[in-house]
């Protein structure tokens, strides 16, 4: 005789499956184009929706995830955050005047390059632009897998005996 899993009682074993399974579901309801969003993104995902997709606009790489992108925006959305809600609302007015919907609602990648243009530069535009250049390119965990740079080489003899000529990208 067979128990099923509704009568089945509830061991240490069981126990921790169904949790490990409840926190994968859990997990799933953060995660947005197959990354893992932070915290305050999800707080206020309308704001996050729109400075992603313009982060991702300004410095277009599809490779990387969307918690690179987000996560150093987060201190400017702390200390500039009615610069950011003002900023966003100008972009989709500028959008929805133009092409009659959202920045973020846009299709067509020239012409939310075209929207930005027209802002930037304003305040808005170079604070985010700001942020994002740092945030992105000054990020170690993204130097080498995703920029083929290998860091600093000074103190490990400079680059003539340490591969000055073995990029991992293809696209110089």
């Amino acid at each position: 005789m067979t128990t099923s899993s509704r009568t089945m009682p509830l061991s240490r074993r069981r126990f921790l499956t169904l949790s490990g399974q409840g926190a994968l579901v859990a997990g799933g309801l953060a995660l947005s184009a197959g990354s893992l969003w932070p915290r305050w993104a999800l707080a206020d995902p309308d704001l996050a929706a729109g400075l992603l997709r313009m982060g991702r606009d300004i410095y277009p790489h599809d490779a990387i995830a969307d918690t690179y992108y987000l996560t150093p925006l987060e201190p400017l959305l702390n200390s500039h955050r009615a610069l950011i809600a003002e900023g966003l609302a100008d972009l989709n007015r500028r959008a929805r005047d133009t092409y009659g919907k959202d920045y973020g609602d846009v299709t067509e990648e020239t012409d939310r390059a075209m929207l930005l243009r027209e802002i930037e530069d304003g305040d808005f535009f170079q604070t985010v632009r700001g942020t994002l250049v740092v945030g992105l390119y000054d990020n170690p965990e993204l130097w080498e897998p995703y920029f083929g740079y290998q860091g600093s080489s000074w103190q490990r003899g400079g680059y003539l005996y340490r591969g000055f000529d073995d990029l991992v990208i293809d696209w110089l």
